[in-house]
């Protein structure tokens, strides 16, 4: 879940780079832009991408129980699918519009540091992963150098015998 947070953020802070980069791109032109308006009228959330769920789904089944349950389920399904699309396009909306309000603020150092805390649970999590995979790895190279002991003592012993 931390990831998750933690992606969320760097890709707002990214999108308020973007807003300052819009910015920056007016400046250069010496045009200026009603920023609310424009995310308003060009960015919005599609309702009906969540209507070809009830197109792809197939309901062959003549049981009632099993039909009323499907459709709960498509209906749950449809709505998350409705608020997670919402959600990401207004943070979306929000970051843009906060970065072209704000172009004086260097979000880079936060940016970096950000990313270098992704690394570092990305790391932390390989690490507790591969943990339990350290006893038997040392276990199989003890073996191994316990059984090159016992053959080169084998072998010293087949020398001297004859």
């Amino acid at each position: 879940m931390r990831i998750l947070s933690l992606m969320i953020l760097i890709g707002i802070v990214a999108l308020m780079f973007m807003g300052q980069s819009v910015y920056q791109s007016d400046v250069e032109y010496g045009t200026e832009r009603d920023i609310y308006n424009f995310t308003e009228s060009t960015i919005n959330w599609n309702n009906s991408i969540t209507e070809k769920f009830n197109e792809n789904w197939e309901d062959n089944i003549q049981v009632l129980e099993y039909d009323v349950n499907i459709k709960r389920f498509k209906n749950v399904l449809k709505k998350f699918v409705d608020f997670i699309g919402y959600s990401f396009v207004e943070a979306f909306k929000w970051g843009i519009e906060y970065g072209y309000t704000h172009p004086e603020y260097d979000l880079r150092f936060f940016l970096k540091i950000l990313i270098k805390i992704l690394w570092i649970i990305v790391i932390i999590i390989a690490i507790t992963s591969l943990a339990p995979l350290v006893i038997p790895l040392l276990a199989l190279i003890y073996l191994f150098f316990k059984g090159i002991y016992y053959l080169i003592k084998k072998v010293i012993n087949l020398n001297e015998k004859t």
